[in-house]
């Protein structure tokens, strides 16, 4: 624990600059330089899966991220008290691993505005969760962390729940806006190298889009953030994404925002029938449907040059992966994803002479592979699709499917089948 009124030597002082020197050299402007597989790789974490123990778990699947909510209320538990213990316990884990955290800065506290409203409307509640983002932005200094401003505050879930209130809002973005420039501008004071990206906005469709340009109009793009967040639900393939960026680049371009960084930083595909995030299709065929998703969803990144996408979620049952005593096909797609193309950089997308058909080429050290699929159209459940033999410009020398068994190229030549399921094809 950590209040304002504590004491520290300058010995002390000294010692603990030098170990984080030590122990973390990267600084905000290094966090998304790489861009071989699997560094824009990242993970959801709830309240209840946040222990060492999974921390490892995911570590050892190859997963380079973890994004986990900083609490408002928990952090600050009293004007002038900060409280770090559990969250140094995460950074340290997971840098300790070779992770990088999204932290996402969230939350109402009674303390500084008790409007019941949720969401932050007034000076005051600006003012507490400025110190509040200041002080961790103080504390994880030189630390490989990004922050995110707020979690969906374009929908009334996670913003305002007063009987006025609509999602998507003018009022809200305002709202927002003015909490962005502030909280900015803080932490900026304690840290002027800290990474802050705002947006987190849930959902591509014209709502959302219209709450985007709103944000930018109030000059959200010139308030010092490093990134723009998406969360692109509403679509029920991963393929529709790249619509969905284009229209978010489109206004951020408008605006004058376009070297901000575009993060995917929540999606995930339940096997729950009609819970947000369902494809539809065939509920027995949900778990398959997952696992196709989870590579598609990184490919689909890949190829819109996000440099980060976080899968939503570890945990949970209808979301998760699937800890580790109880597996879902996901997991095993997922692992299978980073093993085959761990140290790969993306390239370009090979042209097979049809929109819905994917190759996306990737690159290492000399040795190049495909990862290949063809989907279904837009709008389209996920089983409207239509397997099918496509010729490659290229000689094929090994393939895997999306769990990684061996498929055979003998006598096949430059001419193989692809389905809704991923494949690996390693090139001569």
């Amino acid at each position: 624990m950590a209040t304002s009124g504590s004491k520290t030597t300058l010995l002390q002082c000294l010692s603990l600059l030098a170990c984080m020197v030590c122990m973390h050299p990267l600084v905000a402007a290094e966090l998304f330089a790489d861009r071989t597989f699997p560094s824009s790789v990242g993970m959801q974490m709830k309240t209840d899966t946040c222990d060492n123990k999974t921390i490892n778990s995911i570590a050892d699947l190859g997963t380079k991220w973890v994004r986990r909510g900083f609490y408002f209320d928990k952090v600050n538990p009293a004007k002038g008290t900060y409280v770090f213990d559990d969250y140094d316990r995460i950074m340290n884990e997971a840098e300790k691993r070779g992770m990088k955290v999204l932290g996402t800065l969230f939350g109402n506290n009674k303390i500084w505005e008790d409007d019941k409203k949720g969401g932050i409307q007034t000076a005051e509640g600006r003012k507490g969760f400025a110190l509040f983002a200041a002080a961790l932005a103080k504390q994880y200094k030189g630390r490989s962390i990004v922050w995110e401003v707020w979690n969906e505050p374009n929908i009334r879930t996670f913003w305002r729940k007063d009987k006025t209130a609509k999602h998507n809002s003018p009022e809200f973005a305002k709202e927002y806006t003015d909490l962005v420039i502030e909280v900015v501008k803080a932490m900026k004071k304690e840290d002027p190298d800290v990474f802050v990206m705002a947006g987190s906005a849930s959902c591509f469709w014209q709502p959302t889009f219209n709450w985007t340009e709103e944000c930018f109009k109030n000059g959200i793009g010139q308030c010092g953030i490093r990134a723009w967040s998406v969360h692109p639900y509403g679509l029920k393939t991963p393929e529709e994404f790249s619509a969905g960026y284009a229209t978010m680049r489109s206004i951020m371009k408008k605006y004058k925002a376009d070297h901000l960084l575009l993060l995917n930083s929540e999606r995930g595909f339940t096997t729950k029938k009609n819970y947000e995030g369902w494809s539809g299709g065939d509920e027995k065929m949900a778990k398959e449907y997952q696992a196709w998703h989870v590579v598609r969803q990184f490919m689909m990144d890949q190829l819109n040059h996000i440099p980060l996408t976080i899968w939503y979620e570890w945990g949970a049952k209808d979301f998760g992966l699937g800890l580790p005593n109880k597996k879902n096909p996901s997991w095993y797609a997922y692992e299978t994803m980073i093993d085959q193309l761990a140290g790969y950089t993306f390239q370009k997308r090979i042209d097979l002479g049809a929109a819905l058909d994917f190759a996306l080429l990737f690159e290492a050290k000399g040795q190049r592979k495909l990862v290949m699929w063809t989907a279904p159209p837009a709008k389209q459940t996920p089983n409207k699709f239509v397997a099918h033999e496509v010729k490659l410009p290229f000689k094929m020398k090994a393939a895997a499917d999306i769990y990684g068994k061996s498929i055979s190229v003998k006598g096949l030549g430059d001419s193989i089948q692809i389905s809704a399921a991923p494949i690996y094809v390693s090139l001569k």
